[in-house]
């Protein structure tokens, strides 16, 4: 197969990407996992799990958990509404074609699944050290994995480009 084109288009990708801005906001806002251990109780998050980093002398990482978690998806979910949003109500935004490259270029380093992955990883791990409750987060990343992936797979380039044509 050379070509596949989504049976919905933007009418179906647009709601996705709202779920899925709603999903990363939840799953930034919440604590991934609370770690009980000797008495203590400790919420992880990701801006903190990245803060933490920064302070153990790992810029490097830091900066890397937080572009591949939080702003690439961000950016990639953020354009496509702007884009979509504007499409579906018949208007060219201005930029159009910047934000469209920027939803394009954002969706390797958008890493939800790997940062899951990592997760799980982390808390079979963690299980033998202290007791591991998982949070709203958790379950907002694995929601937003699905959503996000059916939403860009629900995104068909040609139908938009034809549809910003027509608005010029």
């Amino acid at each position: 197969m050379l070509r596949r084109r989504p049976r919905y288009g933007i009418d179906q990708s647009l709601p996705l990407f709202v779920a899925a801005a709603i999903l990363l906001v939840m799953a930034n806002a919440f604590p991934i996992v609370t770690l009980q251990l000797q008495g203590d109780e400790t919420d992880a998050t990701l801006l903190r799990a990245a803060r933490v980093m920064y302070d153990e002398q790992r810029p490097d990482v830091a900066l890397l958990v937080l572009v591949t978690g939080v702003l690439a998806p961000a950016l990639q979910i953020g354009a496509a509404l702007y884009v979509l949003g504007a499409l579906r109500m018949r208007r060219l935004p201005r930029g159009f074609a910047a934000a469209f490259r920027l939803f394009r270029q954002s969706a390797p380093w958008a890493m939800i699944e790997v940062f899951a992955l990592g997760v799980l990883v982390a808390m079979v791990k963690l299980a033998h050290v202290a007791t591991i409750v998982p949070g709203i987060a958790l379950w907002s990343f694995g929601v937003l994995m699905v959503v996000l992936a059916a939403a860009v797979n629900a995104i068909d380039t040609r139908e938009i480009w034809a549809r910003a044509q027509a608005l010029r």
